[in-house]
């Protein structure tokens, strides 16, 4: 049995695929948003060598062929995997469970979501659903929580997911944890990285407390092994609204 994440992820790889002849949905580069930022680091968010299908075009439309992912997870292509886990020490009630973006009308579940033994990250089949990385910080504690989901998949269907290209900086967004209190957020930045180098910072364990929700995008090439891109939205605590 794999055991979590010590420290920042190094070599991250978020596998938004699954076996052979599975793969995930699609999801298009929001007009206008095409343009990677901050670049850099050596960490990835690609297949695992398998088929990740998606649709150039118009969100929602599914053209690409897609398949119900079995397992999907982001994980470390390097390095041991050791320590505890950073939200064993959160009270249950201060765990996420439900992430909102009124703007988008997303409203998810949020589930911990582990490793597998070869150290992935396992993340929700469902597309509805969204894993938080619970190895990392807690939301309202110090470092970047995490959560991670598809965009869609063949049995499931499009997910909330294919909606979040559509953000604009300054958005909120809401945890709710399991006490039933809301965590709100504000978008600070919305960057697209190449597969290939997805920053270490992005899993970060310590700074100051930010949010951060991950995903594919970009162009789907099936002969590239799937998308080109991940989609890193990050939000900061909205003190104003939170009380603070």
């Amino acid at each position: 049995m794999a055991t979590p994440v010590a420290g920042p992820a190094r070599w991250l790889l978020l596998l938004l695929a699954s076996a052979a002849g599975l793969a995930l949905g699609a999801q298009a580069l929001h007009a206008g948003r095409d343009d990677p930022t901050d670049v850099r680091g050596r960490a990835a968010v690609a297949d695992a060598g398998t088929q990740q299908p998606g649709a150039n075009g118009l969100l929602g439309h599914g053209t690409g062929p897609t398949a119900d992912p079995a397992p999907d997870r982001v994980g470390r292509s390097s390095a041991a995997i050791e320590g505890q886990a950073a939200g064993a020490a959160t009270p249950d009630g201060g765990l996420p469970a439900r992430l909102e973006i009124p703007a988008l009308g997303v409203d998810m579940v949020v589930r911990p979501a582990g490793v597998t033994a070869t150290g992935a990250m396992e993340l929700p089949a469902d597309p509805a659903v969204i894993g938080w990385y619970r190895y990392g910080p807690a939301p309202e504690t110090p470092g970047s929580a995490v959560l991670a989901g598809h965009v869609d998949s063949r049995r499931y269907g499009v997910g909330p997911l294919a909606r979040l290209s559509a953000i604009t900086a300054g958005e909120r967004i809401r945890v709710v944890l399991g006490s039933g209190s809301r965590r709100p957020y504000r978008v600070d930045s919305i960057e697209r990285f190449d597969r290939q180098a997805l920053p270490d910072e992005v899993f970060a364990r310590t700074g100051p407390e930010r949010l951060r929700i991950v995903t594919c995008t970009g162009p789907y090439l099936e002969d590239a092994g799937g998308y080109l891109q991940n989609l890193v939205i990050t939000a900061l605590p909205d003190l104003v609204r939170s009380g603070r």
